[in-house]
Order: C-alpha cells, then structure tokens, then sequence
C-alpha cells in the first residue's frame, strides 16, 4: 500500500522516540482539559437540566464559554502534535502514530500516553487493535532482514 504522500513526515523509531519528550507533556495537557470538559459538561447538563439525548447537546454545551474555550484549546494542542508529523487518535486514550516506513508500506509506529517509548506498530488499517512489538519476526522481508524507515 503506498500512503507515503498522505503525510507529511516519515519518522524512524529514533526520531520519533526523540519526539515524546516535547510530545508528553503536549498528551498530559490535552488528557487534564478533556478531564475539566467532561466533569464541566456534566455540571452545565445538570444545572441546565438538559436532556443529554437533545440532538443540538453539543451546540448547546458550546454556548458556555468555559467549555467552548477548553474544545477550542484541546483542538489547537491536537493541530501542534499534528503539525510535528503526528496522527493524533484516541485523545482520551493518549494514543499518537508516526507514519514509518516498513518496507514499502507505510506503517504507523505507535504510542500510548505512559508507555517510556515506542515499542509497537501497526499497519495504517489495523489500528491499535492490530498492535504488534517492532521486532515481530513475522514481518520480516524476503530473505529475513527487517527495516524500519
């Protein structure tokens, strides 16, 4: 599969393992305001007294001005992380990608918040789900060398 043109950066597990210094605190950040929205939401739901099935829940939960300042700096976090070559998914979970180059095929090398480095990766359709460690001898090419961008 070739995704190489849909991003912006190739990362090597060295570089990307020497981004998380700059990106951990980056995830901390984004982990507490998603925290402070959803404990803000339930006190705007509860003294608003509305119904959290209302189709227009959001647009209504966005007309108080603390929450839609915390949506509003959880985005611009995410665009930082993203602006480094990195695919932000699973917010809540501090899951980050960093395309990689396996191979051929673009790969995601991927990362959980709490995890000291980057040890799994997975192919860019697979998702976490589909995690394996980076030496995973069943990925080898022909003639058994493994190469990671």
């Amino acid at each position: 599969m070739e995704f190489s043109s849909s991003f912006p950066r190739l990362f090597t597990v060295d570089e990307a393992n020497a981004l998380l210094p700059i990106l951990r605190p980056r995830i901390e950040g984004i982990l507490d305001k998603i925290a402070r929205l959803k404990a803000k939401s339930a006190v705007v739901i509860r003294d608003e007294e509305i119904d959290p099935d209302t189709p227009d829940l959001m647009s209504r939960l966005h007309e108080n001005q603390e929450i839609a300042e915390l949506v509003k700096k959880i985005k611009s976090a995410v665009e930082e992380i993203e602006r480094e070559g990195c695919v932000c998914k699973g917010l809540e979970q501090g899951l980050l990608d960093f395309p990689c180059l396996l191979g051929r095929e673009v790969v995601f090398l991927c990362w959980q918040y709490g995890e000291a480095a980057i040890t799994h990766w997975h192919r860019v359709e697979d998702g976490f789900a589909g995690r394996r460690p980076l030496l995973d001898p069943e990925e080898t090419e022909p003639g058994g060398n493994m190469s990671y961008h």
